[in-house]
């Protein structure tokens, strides 16, 4: 794009080594540099991505941050996360955007002066939250994540070459759950991996391949799950046919696999574009349930059958791998979910970016950063409020 040249843009990375790859996309089309305060982010960059002539940077705080913004003139931040630094103006491009977790019905979404939603079914959840009329800017680009899927440009290594069908479970992040909500959630959030990653592999490794693809948000102890989920491996003498991975990027896996297993995730989303069968694994069996409500944390759910106690693994998974039932509900779940899956999603992300940033190309530079900073805060403090008066009368409505 000739019109991307020059551009003083600016990417800021925070929470983990997932958010990377809609950065990277962007990158060939709008140029800029690569922010972050978090030393996985960075090595995880320098070590997978070494052909990156972009700057990459590692700053001690949002100060710092803040402070390279300015001495570089940077006029619009790109966030995949929700973080801002109130500094230029800001565009949220999601890591994901696909989940049923409450993430885009955040009140900290109206923090961006433009948000780039993948599809029809978010653009509506922030809609039904009330926040999308005070949006001022926004547009459905769709998913650039599958654009290399779509044009065919994605190397895949295969693990097994065994001839059994190879299932991968995809647990989504342990999250840490208050004492009092406990009657609705699992202690682990929505993450089923503390309660079915065991017994996944003890009743599916002797007949099948197993990839585990961790969320890449995970913290190692001794004799945590991660430890117990490799002894288990060992003791069943299965490490030649189930392996563990943790990577940024979970499509290269999923183009390999023939079934899925995930609970509440984006990965349940993604996986809908290879068109193959998916099985639910329930982080809190008889208190979650499939639902049509975008607003619930299981849509999705909707697409397969959801296991809730053990013996229901290797059943669901043998019928769903002999028959597809669920191929009609996943197909029309993921077109609502994804725009136009065509290969061009990243090419309109930027053209969107690029159109949003000529409105103010000529402003001066000082009045740029002080009104974005005005009006960030100004937003911030709004939504503070709000958000208490959600907690103290509205917890129905109440975001993350």
């Amino acid at each position: 794009m000739d019109d991307s040249k020059d551009l003083k843009i600016a990417y800021y990375i925070v929470t983990d080594i997932q958010h990377i790859p809609p950065v990277v996309r962007l990158l060939p089309y709008l140029g800029g540099i690569i922010i972050t305060k978090n030393p996985i982010i960075y090595n995880h960059l320098k070590n997978k991505y070494p052909d990156i002539e972009n700057p990459i940077i590692l700053v001690k705080s949002h100060i710092t941050a803040q402070r390279i913004i300015v001495k570089k003139k940077i006029r619009v931040v790109i966030y995949p996360g929700f973080t801002t630094i109130y500094r230029g103006k800001s565009v949220q491009i999601f890591h994901g955007g696909l989940s049923d977790k409450n993430y885009v019905e955040s009140l900290k979404i109206l923090l961006y002066d433009l948000v780039l939603f993948p599809g029809e079914k978010t653009k509506d959840k922030v809609e039904k939250s009330g926040y999308l009329k005070y949006i001022k800017n926004w547009s459905i680009i769709g998913y650039p994540k599958f654009d290399p899927l779509v044009n065919n440009a994605i190397k895949v290594d295969p693990i097994f070459n065994n001839g059994k069908k190879t299932i991968l479970y995809a647990p989504t992040w342990i999250s840490d759950i208050k004492e009092k909500d406990m009657i609705k959630f699992s202690k682990h959030g929505e993450s089923s991996i503390n309660i079915w990653a065991i017994e996944i592999v003890k009743a599916l490794s002797a007949d099948y391949n197993i990839i585990i693809k961790y969320h890449s948000r995970l913290i190692r102890e001794k004799g945590d799950i991660y430890e117990q989920i490799d002894d288990t491996i060992k003791q069943l003498g299965a490490e030649n046919n189930v392996v563990t991975k943790i990577d940024d990027n979970i499509l290269p896996y999923m183009h390999q696999a023939d079934l899925m297993i995930s609970d509440i995730s984006t990965a349940c989303y993604e996986w809908f574009h290879f068109d193959k069968p998916i099985v639910y694994a329930n982080p809190a069996p008889g208190k979650y349930f499939p639902s049509n409500n975008i607003s619930d944390n299981t849509y999705a759910w909707q697409a397969g059958d959801v296991i809730n106690n053990a013996e229901e693994i290797f059943k669901f998974v043998s019928e769903n791998l002999k028959s597809d039932s669920y191929k009609e509900i996943r197909n029309k779940l993921f077109r609502y979910t994804i725009f136009q899956p065509d290969g061009k999603a990243t090419e309109r992300q930027a053209q969107a970016i690029i159109n949003f940033y000529k409105k103010f190309e000529k402003t001066p530079y000082f009045w740029l950063v002080f009104s974005s900073w005005v009006w960030g805060r100004s937003r911030r403090t709004a939504t503070k409020f709000v958000h208490k008066y959600y907690k103290w009368f509205r917890k129905d409505k109440l975001g993350k």
